[in-house]
């Protein structure tokens, strides 16, 4: 699969081997390889720097200002439909409500706005018998570094371009111990 000859294959082995990144036993069934301590804690730091590099390739970073809303999203939160479908897409239950964000500055704006032309994970608009529950866009994200989170974009909302919520299962006010005004750094991964 690598194109790489036997040859090639045996002189690597030999100096990961080397290296004490794996041990080679040799048995009549063949060749058993596997990684010491050292090649597992190579191997992690390896896929933690991959992971980074993947997730920073392809995020946006976005600067704000906490402000205090009206409360809708903590009735919208609560309602199973939305409850069930952010569950079943983010992996999360989200905490009933979300954090309000001022976005203060231009490049923050300017990535803002890159959201609307960048793929979004959707949650469908739902009819109910006495009303209808609007179509919500979701980005992954992470907030002061905390994950799980995501960036909601209601496509019927009341909030400027300058505004973005994002909610997490956590209340985000009590774990990051924020209050109005303090300043945010979500990182947006589309």
């Amino acid at each position: 699969m690598l194109n790489f000859s036997q040859q090639s294959i045996s002189r690597k082995l030999k100096e990961l081997e080397d290296d004490k990144l794996i041990v080679r036993i040799i048995s009549k069934e063949g060749e058993i390889i596997r990684l010491t301590e050292e090649g597992e804690r190579f191997l992690s730091s390896c896929l933690s720097s991959l992971k980074d590099a993947i997730l920073s390739l392809h995020s946006l970073e976005i600067k704000g200002n906490i402000v205090s809303g009206l409360g809708e999203g903590k009735i919208f939160l609560s309602m199973d439909y939305y409850k069930s479908q952010i569950n079943k897409i983010m992996g999360f239950d989200p905490y009933p409500g979300t954090l309000n964000i001022v976005i203060y500055d231009k490049l923050s704006l300017e990535n803002r706005l890159l959201l609307d032309s960048s793929p979004s994970l959707i949650v469908p608009e739902y009819k109910q018998k006495d009303r209808v529950l609007g179509a919500v866009r979701l980005y992954p994200a992470s907030i002061n570094k905390l994950t799980p989170a995501a960036v909601v974009i209601p496509l019927r909302t009341t909030h400027p371009k300058s505004v973005i919520e994002v909610i997490s299962p956590f209340h985000l006010r009590e774990k990051l111990n924020l209050k109005d005004g303090d300043e945010v750094t979500i990182e947006v991964y589309v």
